[in-house]
């Protein structure tokens, strides 16, 4: 008798438990449905009621340039066009400005001004010439960008943003063909010293520790609105086009709040790791 009592009370308090379980499962869906960025919760990229850090902070950007070449102008000609990018650099440093509250499409706007070198080359060929007309440059430049951020997991997020820069050389720029050297009969059409652009970031971002962010990018033009040119982005050099590429890597960590430790203390890493396990 006691085995059947037994039985008819966890047959009895079974719709019980399933009802508990029910409403875990459905909280548990709404807290992972919200946005997972700014909202108060302990496993977002950032959370300003639980992080220990301000939504305000500085990044620093270091990288790489590239050329993509492009010259659709010598079709059914006699001669050959073949232009190629060089690689150059790119520094920047700057600020990051976090939203508090919750936004669908935006979480977070960045500005900086730095440094970039760009270079390429076009090979004229029209037999028996062959011949190398080469420019290499260097500009300063103030970018700003909104960024979206789509969280992967508690330590990983998409980075995309859209932005606008505005660049002038201040080195470089002269061509072989503007001294004699370069041997192609093609009048030459050299890319302005100032330069203003829409452009497109993608990123892939790594949350080291609560306030610290490393993002791996690549940025290229999508419009130039200075010097435009039926919507092509891409700059002119001799009579060929070439799309910039920016590969670089992001480092951004936040401001401490009032009475925090900073990001890179033992005890700021101490106070993270907690956080971060409740």
């Amino acid at each position: 008798m006691k085995s059947l009592y037994l039985l008819l009370a966890i047959l009895c308090s079974a719709p019980t438990f399933s009802q508990i379980g029910g409403g875990i499962e459905k909280r548990h869906k709404e807290r992972n449905s919200g946005n997972q960025w700014s909202a108060n919760r302990q496993d977002a990229i950032y959370s300003h009621s639980n992080s220990h850090y301000r939504p305000i902070g500085w990044h620093v950007n270091a990288g790489v340039t590239y050329m993509i070449g492009n010259n659709p102008n010598d079709k059914d000609q006699l001669y050959d066009l073949t232009p190629t990018g060089l690689p150059g650099y790119y520094l920047e440093g700057g600020m990051e400005h976090l939203f508090r509250k919750i936004r669908k499409a935006a979480h977070y706007v960045d500005w900086g001004i730095g440094i970039k070198h760009f270079g390429g080359q076009e090979k004229f060929n029209l037999d028996p010439i062959v011949d190398r007309g080469s420019f290499n440059f260097g500009s300063v430049f103030v970018r700003g960008g909104i960024h979206n951020v789509w969280q992967l997991s508690k330590w990983n997020f998409i980075d995309q943003s859209i932005g606008i820069n505005l660049d002038y050389r201040i080195y470089g720029g002269k061509d072989h063909q503007a001294t004699g050297k370069y041997l192609s009969p093609l009048p030459s059409d050299n890319q302005s010293k100032l330069v203003g652009q829409l452009h497109y970031t993608f990123g892939f971002g790594f949350k080291v520790k609560d306030g610290l962010f490393f993002v791996p990018t690549i940025q290229t033009p999508i419009l130039t609105v200075l010097e435009f040119n039926d919507f092509n982005p891409s700059h002119k050099w001799f009579n060929s086009r070439y799309q910039p590429l920016i590969v670089s890597l992001k480092m951004a960590w936040l401001w401490p709040k009032s009475g925090c430790p900073k990001v890179f203390s033992v005890d700021g890493q101490r106070q993270s790791d907690q956080f971060q396990m409740e």
